[in-house]
């Protein structure tokens, strides 16, 4: 069968249902969301926020302006390795896991019922529209301006000329994790170097005027 009713995923169970499905990816996981419909961006992230992905499942949400409660899930789940582009174009919900199974609206009666999708036709489809549109849509980290708690606490600690491994266990992370939000708030004011970066947070105002004295 090509495809089948899924559960509807804004009941409880049916949502631990929709979590099993994307916990099953062994390579990648695809998905597309709008601000409107919860299932499939708010599946990904809280799958993230739980730790549901082995490090070496890519995970991408392609999404439009998330609406301002969805902010903080999303920023939970970037630190958790979860890979976010932000887009204009208007897009239709899906998200499909290792290009082998799909979910998507069943366009019935029912605006919260979902479709499984199996057939390789549809499938390709799917992910031949979703990676031109990723690869020109924008970082999260380039839209979302001002840092979070977290991010300004590494920029204070990279102020004050803390190492990598000395931030890391000042905030109970891992270097790795340190280094790439480094490297996300270096894209996001187009630093070329952590000295520029401080200057550069300086002048936005995400830290304080005297902070590099």
């Amino acid at each position: 069968m090509s495809a089948s009713s899924a559960p509807n995923p804004t009941d409880g169970t049916s949502l631990s249902t929709v979590l099993d499905l994307v916990s099953t990816a062994r390579q990648e996981v695809l998905t597309t969301a709008t601000g409107g419909s919860p299932w499939f961006g708010g599946t990904v992230t809280t799958a993230a926020r739980r730790g549901a992905f082995p490090p070496h499942v890519r995970v991408r949400l392609l999404c439009t302006t998330p609406a301002e409660h969805a902010r903080g899930e999303i920023i939970e789940a970037v630190r958790h390795g979860l890979r976010v582009k932000v887009t204009d174009r208007a897009i239709e919900e899906s998200l499909l896991i290792d290009r082998r199974l799909a979910l998507v609206p069943s366009g019935g009666d029912d605006a919260k019922s979902l479709l499984m999708v199996t057939t390789p036709t549809l499938i390709s489809a799917l992910a031949d529209a979703f990676d031109p549109r990723w690869e020109e849509a924008t970082p999260w980290e380039m839209t979302s301006a001002r840092p979070d708690e977290f991010e300004q606490a590494i920029l204070r600690c990279l102020v004050d000329g803390l190492t990598d491994e000395a931030v890391a266990n000042r905030l109970g992370v891992s270097a790795r994790t340190v280094r790439r939000y480094v490297n996300v708030l270096m894209a996001r004011v187009g630093a070329r170097s952590r000295f520029e970066l401080g200057f550069r947070a300086a002048e936005c105002g995400w830290l304080p005027a005297d902070a590099l004295d």
